[in-house]
């Protein structure tokens, strides 16, 4: 028999009681459990709420553990590698998404981040491994993500710093920032009031609202060398209808003059392609080219950006920039340059 069948307390009580126990390394003491408890409608008294907890740790069940430093009440908290207790239990889809999710995310997201769901892929890994002879079990054999492009390691972020932000976003708390900007030798500090994360290129990004200048700017996390919430500080919101996605420019590298650009592009069979399968841009256009069959002319408003320019030189021979003729001549002025470093070959290498 479980040890759990001889802990005797409310089922609503005991479920809000397991909800509010936070996992290693943070902690909750006995006091604040119960105020927590009082505040969502459950009258209890702080002795009750202590042999409750004691009982659930000594059951062994949830991975519940206390500690008690000299004469301070003790604390209580999920140890670190505790199994997720989910109410109710996984089924097959949802176990399934939360493998699925991790696949993906491994490409996307810093190691730090990834972990912080490890738990819960963990007891999907657990439910579909009791279904192994069924098909739902045999799910989490048959997916995997590659993603695109070369593949690189995302830059590791302090978790003092990862945690602070977090706090910072989830309160509306204002921070101190020590960062260092890229292609700077010296990093500046900042007060800011944190608005949200933007996820870009394996890199996660805080925008916030400047204390002096009240601008938005981007702080990438891994440059983030100190971050402190600063609890007498108020929080400044930003102007009426702030949204993330119009503040793309923050975190891309935006190229001198009009920010957008009509994009006129000779292109190959297999580009054009990959393109009608996933568009470069909202409203583009494919037609076939005349001057080269089996090619299509692509036209679309796009970012007046480096990384476009990455993108049209990934395509190598197989693209031509036809307009705007600005662009066209800085791609031919690279071509040049790239014909003369590689002694301009007059024929093709075999």
């Amino acid at each position: 028999m479980s040890k759990i069948s001889n802990v005797s307390i409310p089922a609503n009580r005991f479920k809000a009681m397991l909800q509010m126990i936070p996992r290693a390394p943070d902690s909750i003491s006995t006091e604040r459990l119960q105020e927590k408890l009082s505040a969502s409608g459950f009258e209890v008294d702080l002795r009750t709420v202590q042999r409750n907890l004691k009982d659930l740790v000594e059951s062994g069940e949830f991975g519940l553990a206390s500690e008690k430093k000299g004469r301070e009440s003790a604390r209580w908290q999920y140890l670190a590698d505790a199994p997720i207790t989910i109410f109710p239990s996984l089924d097959d889809h949802t176990a399934l998404a939360f493998r699925l999710a991790d696949a993906f995310l491994q490409s996307l997201m810093p190691p730090e981040t990834v972990r912080a769901l490890r738990p819960f892929v963990e007891e999907a890994g657990r439910h579909l491994s009791k279904r192994r002879q069924a098909a739902a079990g045999k799910w989490q054999d048959k997916i995997h993500v590659f993603p695109q492009g070369m593949r690189k390691r995302a830059p590791g972020i302090k978790p003092e710093v990862r945690e602070a932000v977090y706090r910072a976003l989830l309160e509306e708390r204002p921070l101190h920032l020590l960062h260092l900007s890229r292609g700077k030798q010296k990093a500046s500090e900042f007060v800011i009031s944190p608005l949200g994360l933007v996820i870009r290129d394996y890199l996660i990004y805080l925008y916030g609202l400047t204390k002096e200048k009240k601008q938005v700017l981007s702080f990438a996390l891994n440059r983030t060398l100190r971050a402190e919430i600063l609890e007498d500080e108020v929080f400044e919101k930003p102007a009426a209808g702030f949204s993330l996605a119009e503040h793309e420019h923050l975190v891309s590298m935006p190229i001198k003059g009009s920010p957008r650009l009509d994009l006129k592009l000779r292109i190959g069979s297999n580009s054009a392609y990959s393109l009608r399968e996933c568009p470069l841009a909202t409203r583009q256009v494919l037609i076939d080219d005349p001057e080269n069959p089996g090619g299509s002319i692509l036209s679309a408003e796009v970012p007046n950006t480096v990384e476009l320019r990455q993108w049209i030189r990934s395509l190598g021979p197989n693209a031509e920039v036809l307009e705007p003729s600005f662009l066209r001549q800085e791609m031919a002025e690279e071509v040049a340059i790239l014909a003369r470093r590689y002694a301009c070959l007059t024929t093709p290498v075999a």
